[in-house]
């Protein structure tokens, strides 16, 4: 019978471990307390990867991260790659998170700068379009004539 105390995975002890039988068609069910505490809802796939110490399945994100929460996520990645002590981690990570979060807003400031310097309101340019700034982002046909220009 399989020792059923719990495995650690990256050095992380598994918040419940059960015995699961796979049937005849190596088909297992997953308990319902397993999708309760990770908050997992009915009809989302896994993804399945397999390792020396057996099967890993992880829930397959069904949501679009966002550039920002990538960036953000690959900073706290290194942070914990970098094997600091648990204090050094929160330290380090207050400190590339802020200078992120002042980066992007510094640059953001930059785009309204340069949207506000090359336009005086004036409207008096008989070919030239409205600019708002973001059609770059928007239409592909704007950023193509931009480049065009």
């Amino acid at each position: 019978m399989m020792n059923t105390k719990n495995i650690m995975l990256n050095e992380r002890a598994a918040k419940e471990t059960r015995l699961i039988k796979s049937t005849s068609k190596r088909q297992i069910t997953i308990p319902k307390s397993f999708f309760g505490l990770l908050a997992i809802e009915d009809g989302v796939t896994f993804v399945a990867q397999v390792n020396e110490s057996g099967i890993f399945l992880k829930p397959q994100s069904t949501k679009k991260q966002s550039i920002r929460d990538q960036d953000r996520e690959h900073i706290i990645r290194q942070v914990f790659r970098e094997g600091n002590s648990e204090e050094e981690i929160i330290e380090e990570l207050n400190y590339r998170l802020k200078k992120y979060d002042e980066f992007i807003a510094r640059r953001v400031q930059e785009f309204d700068n340069d949207i506000a310097d090359s336009y005086d309101g004036t409207g008096d340019e008989p070919e030239v379009e409205s600019f708002n700034g973001l059609d770059i982002f928007i239409h592909e046909e704007a950023g193509a004539s931009l480049k065009e220009s």
